[in-house]
């Protein structure tokens, strides 16, 4: 990397925190390093010199932006990401700088004793700090390890499943009396295994939870203990409270022994899942958090929200059609929409999914892997879900003819009611996500209260992000100063927009006025237009025969052409545009010679040409001008 060239040194740090004062050296720093100066840094980072040189001098706290434009600009890509986690670090540590320390005065009666009980308050409340944070972070360690292991054991267990289905697949074949023995036996030791994976499924899940709430309540505690301690000391015991959190199986737990007996397998499973268990249970009443319930992960949350968005939707559809059915005269439309919904509503993509293996298998001319399941309980749910939504559409129609409002009464709440239950009832994924966002709740809600020593903000709401709004304000103020031409994209848009709206509206109503004043005169303005649309009609009419298009077009493609020729020589000025329209005109005054018979001719045409002269005068502007 080249040195920094030779030039004036770094001035004086004019933060007014140590940790301004931190951020300011350090950028400082990245500067010395790259050998870059600040004039090289103005185009990167898109500020002048000066607002750069109040950054780097502390007089200002730089925005995120600048930062992540700044150390783009000042560092290799392969350091990038180490040192903007750094100088965010250390910008959060400058908007919230560690408050100083009580002096109690000698005015007020202060004595040494209280300097001394002051002290000794304080550093209790860092130690209880200190020792709590400390039991977090091991209470982490000690779950992210059960998480790992309980992932080990899933991966395990999957491993038994698919070996059990093989051989199940392979006995099913074979005949005999010992061949359904084995059979029967493969199957229940495939449903207890089987059963054990989806309950270290959920240990799993259980303990990522946990995790991200100690996590949570440790940071409470790090920003707790860093108004008393060093930073350092936090980082130092985080390090090494996680440090080694992988630790070996035992043989007892590895697949090899998985494959070697089953019952001892099981066995195995089952001890490790009830001794994770109970630890968990441990953490969670140590640390009062949520009571245990069953985790949902962020992709069953996002099926769960569909399926309740897609029978939302199909409640509203039967409902929509029940009031076409009684209100219009629509019947078939609302056939269709009663179906939609009742499709919707009866969530038919799990069965969909079973029913394209069969059909994929038919298509591809295959015998079919599995037999196709078909549960009474979910037909039976399903067909209900459809009762309750007819029976909505039902409540709708009769709310809509009801005479009187008591029938409201009794029909609205009874419609609502049903409509829920027909949406979220008898819904397991459901009362879990519901379950889980009430004890994630429970869990934020039941943190520890601040210490008393903790100090309140300044403000209790601030921007997140206050260097964007200076870069807007620095955008506006340089559109001011240096005009139309410095100016970005969001500024002139918001001047042309409103401009532009104006003149419409200044338009329309000049043309509203001039449209009245027209017709209050004695001038007959269609008899006018009729001396030069008559003719040209007429003319059109005439020489059509033996063109495969009516009149109606060509005059409507004679006025279109016209206009668009108007358009484009006024906007563009091009010669070939304002040559055709000269064209057009001519052709114009020649079907009006052509088509007026009698004395009137020439005024027909002098008419026309006097119109087309005056539309000339918009498409032919600039014509003759010179520059001198």
């Amino acid at each position: 990397m080249t040195q920094r060239k030779q030039g004036r040194g770094w001035g004086e740090l004019k933060a007014d925190t140590p940790e301004g004062r931190e951020l300011a050296q350090f950028l400082r720093d990245l500067i010395t390093q790259s050998g870059r100066q600040i004039r090289d840094l103005e185009k990167p980072t898109m500020l002048s010199r000066t607002s750069i040189g109040q950054h780097l001098s502390g007089e200002k706290l730089p925005s995120a932006q600048f930062l992540d434009r700044f150390v783009s600009a000042t560092t290799p890509p392969r350091e990038k990401a180490l040192r903007l986690q750094q100088v965010t670090r250390l910008l959060e540590k400058a908007k919230n700088p560690a408050p100083p320390l009580p002096v109690p005065s000698q005015a007020a009666g202060g004595t040494v004793s209280s300097l001394v009980t002051l002290a000794a308050t304080a550093q209790g409340q860092a130690a209880q700090a200190q020792e709590e944070l400390r039991r977090a972070h091991q209470r982490n360690g000690e779950l992210t390890r059960e998480r790992d292991d309980s992932q080990r054991m899933v991966l395990s267990l999957s491993l038994l499943t698919s070996d059990l289905r093989r051989k199940i697949a392979t006995v099913e074949h074979e005949m005999g009396d010992q061949a359904r023995g084995d059979l029967e036996k493969l199957t229940a030791q495939l449903a207890s295994a089987q059963a054990e994976l989806d309950r270290a499924r959920a240990g799993r899940d259980e303990s990522e939870l946990l995790v991200q709430r100690l996590r949570r309540r440790s940071d409470l505690l790090e920003e707790q203990l860093a108004q008393a301690r060093d930073t350092k000391t936090v980082s130092m015991l985080f390090s090494d409270s996680v440090a080694g959190t992988s630790s070996p199986r035992p043989e007892e737990v590895q697949e090899a022994a998985f494959q070697t007996d089953f019952a001892r397998a099981l066995r195995t499973a089952q001890g490790f899942l009830d001794d994770g268990q109970a630890h968990r249970d441990l953490v969670r009443e140590e640390w009062s958090l949520a009571s245990r319930r069953t985790t949902v992960g962020p992709v069953e949350q996002w099926r769960t929200a569909t399926y309740v968005a897609t029978r939302s939707l199909g409640c509203l559809l039967v409902a929509v059609a029940a009031l076409g059915w009684v209100s219009l005269e629509h019947p078939t439309l609302a056939v269709l929409l009663i179906l939609a919904g009742l499709l919707l509503v009866a969530d038919p993509w799990e069965p969909l999914a079973k029913l394209w293996k069969f059909v994929r298998s038919l298509i591809r001319q295959e015998q079919p892997g599995e037999t196709l399941a078909i549960s009474s309980r979910s037909l039976a749910l399903r067909g209900g879900r459809c009762l309750g939504a007819l029976l909505t559409a039902t409540g709708v129609a009769l709310s809509a003819q009801a005479a009187g409002t008591w029938w409201l009464v009794l029909l609205g709440p009874l419609t609502c009611t049903v409509a829920a239950y027909t949406v979220v009832g008898q819904d397991d994924r459901v009362r879990a996500a519901v379950q889980q966002a009430i004890g994630d709740l429970a869990a934020d809600f039941s943190a520890a209260p601040p210490r008393p020593g903790r100090t309140a903000p300044t403000q209790l709401i601030a921007l997140s992000d206050p260097g964007w709004a200076q870069d807007r304000k620095q955008e506006l103020s340089t559109a001011l100063a240096q005009g139309w031409g410095a100016a970005v994209l969001w500024v002139k848009v918001l001047f042309v927009l409103p401009l532009g709206l104006f003149t419409v509206a200044l338009m329309g109503s000049l043309g509203t006025g001039i449209q009245h004043a027209i017709e209050g005169a004695t001038w007959d303005s269609h008899g006018m237009v009729a001396v030069i649309d008559a003719p040209v009609r007429a003319y059109l009419e005439t020489h059509r025969t033996g063109l495969p298009v009516t009149a109606d077009t060509l005059y409507t493609t004679w006025l279109a052409v016209g206009a668009g020729l108007l358009t484009i020589s006024f906007v563009t000025c091009t010669f070939g545009a304002r040559l055709t329209w000269a064209g057009w005109g001519a052709c114009s005054v020649a079907m009006v010679w052509a088509a007026t018979t009698g004395p009137a001719r020439g005024i027909a045409c002098a008419v026309t040409g006097l119109a087309w002269g005056i539309a000339s005068i918009f498409a032919l502007r600039g014509v003759g001008t010179r520059r001198r």
